[in-house]
């Protein structure tokens, strides 16, 4: 890369090759659950389309969901979801939807890594779900404003000791893959080249909200290339993944581009990204099988 070609310019340059979603087109994408397309949308011209989006489908045919007893909750209601106060990100648009038998998703990338090694054939399945994404306004020098995803938001409701089995899942993974490699397209100076990638998982955090929490950190770099000792292109942004239970419930938290760590100008930290959990897990409490 050229000492004068800095990052923030490679990206503003290919945000001008970007066409941005409309309003009508989120809102379509939010209603047919591509909560995770949209997040990683926004830097799509970074990230590797390989690594940010493997689609995992719905349960097969899933049977109807087991009858709640008076003393307990069944359906998640919208009060249990976070609110933008509770976001150190503006947002102004709400997408949401709600579904049955939708398998617990966490970070789809993680999963092939873990599905390679033989581990994991089987995900969990929920008894009820509910999803939503916070949509802002985001400006940058030289270009239109845009809409772009501040947070999306998974809470799945399961049976009895499978919440808890979420997180024994996911530590296999991680202890399985903290290093993977896999070839496929990253971002150059000059346009898309295909490279070796090294995916990383770690724990960055643990239970700092609720009944058990994780904040889960995938890493990906780019070894160098030839004789120049420099890598073949440039590596997404880290990206952090927050899991949260409260009894029943578990909820995935994605942050968008404006709460993602390593971003260029971007000032949020882990510290915030820990407090949004801690406020989802708050919201969770009245509607988890038992209630805090």
């Amino acid at each position: 890369m050229r000492d004068d070609v800095t990052f923030v310019e490679l990206v503003h340059r290919d945000l001008r090759e970007v066409r941005w979603p409309e309003p009508a087109e989120i809102r379509a994408q939010a209603r047919g659950r591509s909560r995770r397309t949209a997040v990683t949308a926004a830097a799509a011209v970074l990230v590797l389309a390989s690594v940010s989006a493997v689609v995992v489908g719905r349960a097969v045919a899933p049977a109807p969901p087991p009858a709640a007893t008076a003393s307990e909750h069944a359906e998640i209601p919208a009060e249990a979801m976070l609110a933008p106060a509770d976001v150190p990100a503006k947002s102004d648009e709400r997408l949401g939807d709600t579904g049955l038998g939708e398998r617990v998703r966490v970070d789809d990338v993680l999963r092939t890594c873990g599905q390679e090694r033989g581990l994991l054939e089987d995900q969990a399945v929920s008894r009820y779900s509910r999803s939503q994404t916070l949509i802002g306004t985001a400006t940058a020098d030289g270009f239109a404003p845009y809409r772009r995803p501040v947070v999306s938001q998974d809470v799945y409701r399961l049976e009895a000791g499978a919440a808890g089995r979420v997180f024994a899942d996911l530590d296999r993974l991680v202890a399985a893959c903290t290093t993977w490699r896999q070839v496929g397209p990253v971002q150059a100076e000059r346009g898309t080249v295909t490279t070796t990638l090294v995916h990383r998982w770690t724990v960055a955090a643990s239970d700092f909200a609720g009944d058990q929490a994780i904040l889960l950190r995938h890493t990906v770099s780019v070894p160098p290339v030839g004789t120049t000792g420099k890598p073949a292109g440039i590596p997404p942004w880290p990206e952090d993944t927050l899991v949260v239970r409260v009894g029943d419930l578990v909820t995935v938290l994605v942050p968008g581009e404006p709460l993602r760590l390593g971003v260029p100008g971007n000032t949020v930290t882990e510290a915030q990204l820990l407090d949004v959990a801690r406020a989802a897990a708050r919201r969770m409490c009245a509607a988890a099988n038992p209630g805090c």
